[in-house]
């Protein structure tokens, strides 16, 4: 039963109205809302814009590992490899030393160096160098396939993308697979790739890459 006298405890609210209180806490929930809303990631560049980036990238420098398996056998070595512009410099490292090796190319001729062994080729003849050498990869492609690129030289087979990167790519019988790649500064660059054609099979991993501006 509810007594006149307690009337003036009771808070009068007219019908179809709330109560200004209630009103301007909504408001600032969702001013709230609006405030922590994420904002969108970044898109993702096109691949002609990551291509022309990557062909921008003409001095740097990987390390990493090569497992190499042929017809004639599988080996492994650790790999330091520095590139400026036409000019290659790889230095591949067995297990404990054994068999250092390095290759220098200017992009025509091929240096080959094991201890004091020294002996050139023409770089455009792959076939007599993986004769002589056991180095069946060839060199002239392989500073834009670690870039995750086609090789100009060479025809393109085949070729897929996924998120504007090269997921395959086939080229001169060779096809390449890329596994993963990773952020290095502001480039995004391929850290396990493989290389296979017939019998030969190469898996690279590279740990390090280093973009570099011309000197």
């Amino acid at each position: 039963m509810i007594h006149p006298d307690r009337g003036s405890d009771l808070i009068p609210v007219t019908r179809g109205r709330y109560p200004a209180g209630l009103t301007l806490t909504v408001l600032l929930m969702f001013l709230a809302g609006c405030a922590t809303r994420p904002t969108p990631p970044p898109l993702e560049p096109s691949w002609v814009e990551h291509q022309a980036r990557m062909q921008a990238l003409q001095h740097w420098s990987a390390e990493g590992k090569l497992a190499l398996r042929t017809e004639h056998g599988s080996e492994s070595a650790s790999f330091d490899w520095r590139q400026e512009g036409q000019q290659t410099r790889l230095q591949l490292q067995g297990p404990l030393g054994v068999n250092a090796t390095t290759l220098i190319s200017d992009g025509r001729q091929l240096e080959f160096r094991q201890g004091e062994e020294r002996r050139f080729w023409d770089i455009s003849n792959p076939e007599t160098i993986a004769r002589e050498t056991g180095w069946y990869l060839p060199l002239e492609a392989l500073p834009h396939w670690l870039r995750g690129l086609p090789a100009p030289q060479l025809d393109v087979e085949g070729l897929q993308l996924e998120h504007q990167r090269l997921r395959s790519l086939s080229q001169g019988g060779w096809t390449i697979h890329y596994d993963d790649y990773g952020a290095f500064e502001a480039f995004t660059l391929p850290t396990r790739l493989e290389i296979t054609r017939g019998d030969t099979r190469a898996r690279v991993i590279i740990r390090a890459w280093q973009p570099r501006s011309g000197s």
